[in-house]
């Protein structure tokens, strides 16, 4: 049987990228101070509350080719020591098997560590975000994310860095391709296609059939790039990020964390050094927490 060339870029997506938890691990709750004040609601053991954000449910952007008006969840944690805000904001696009619930403890620490505004989100069908996931949907959803801090948080694009986990690099890559004044963008353990995850000894792969092809975007991002990826690594090997970083034109030096897995990158002592070196690199200004 020979396949529609879109049931088989379905197939290869599918396969890869989507595995949403099911059921949900949170819910959107109105908080009691106000009608328009939203909070995550853990629905799993050991998931910790997070109050200290702010929680926004973002229509899918008009006139983006592909989008379904679908409604997507994001959480806005912002870093503002004794009342001073800052505009510096990493926009996280998460790996393919959590959700908002899971990682919007991770973004409150990254933002303290970091001292950073740290935007998450939840991919279309994960989470509380409607609709059925996909590939175009993601690449729509994360426009959706950055032009709302554009809009609604008066962010530059030089105020914002992107992001991207495992299939995060996907969407993150097609934008900061699309999007010459981003600040930067980071990439822990990306892919450099679908195809090349799911059948890594084929000598070539179709790119009519192939899915986040991020060897063919990334010469066109013109921002700084900072890699990130584990030597044991056996979901995505680690051929992938470096293949990667020899393809960016502005690359930072590259974390290569010896012995760490596509599962535990961030717990490397060289993960927050890096991030910190890179977003120095980005913008002079900023002062790490030491």
């Amino acid at each position: 049987m020979v396949w529609p060339l879109s049931k088989v870029v379905n197939h290869v997506a599918n396969k890869l990228a989507f595995f949403p938890p099911r059921p949900s691990t949170y819910a959107v709750a109105q908080h009691p101070d106000g009608p328009n004040e939203l909070y995550i609601q853990p629905l799993i053991e050991g998931c910790r509350k997070v109050l200290s954000c702010t929680v926004l449910k973002l229509k899918h952007a008009k006139g983006k080719k592909g989008a379904a008006g679908e409604e997507i969840i994001a959480a806005h944690v912002t870093y503002a020591p004794q009342g001073r805000r800052t505009t510096r904001t990493l926009v996280f696009s998460h790996g393919n098997a959590v959700d908002l619930g899971q990682m919007l403890p991770f973004y409150r620490e990254l933002s303290k560590e970091l001292r950073v505004n740290v935007m998450g989100y939840d991919y279309t069908g994960y989470g509380c975000s409607t609709g059925e996931p996909s590939v175009a949907a993601s690449v729509i959803d994360l426009d959706t994310v950055v032009d709302c801090l554009l809009d609604r948080f008066k962010l530059q694009p030089s105020d914002i860095v992107l992001y991207g986990q495992s299939v995060g690099s996907g969407p993150s890559v097609d934008l900061a391709a699309r999007s010459p004044k981003l600040a930067g963008l980071v990439l822990h353990s990306p892919l450099m296609s679908g195809l090349r995850v799911l059948y890594p000894s084929w000598k070539r792969w179709p790119a009519c059939a192939d899915v986040f092809v991020n060897t063919r975007l990334m010469p066109l991002v013109q921002c700084r790039v900072l890699i990130m990826h584990g030597t044991d690594d056996d979901v995505i090997d680690i051929v992938h990020g470096k293949t990667l970083h020899k393809l960016a034109k502005n690359a930072h030096p590259p974390l290569w964390a010896e012995g760490f897995t596509h599962q535990d990158l961030e717990m490397s002592e060289g993960y927050l050094p890096s991030l910190k070196s890179f977003l120095k690199a980005v913008w002079p200004e900023y002062e790490p927490r030491p």
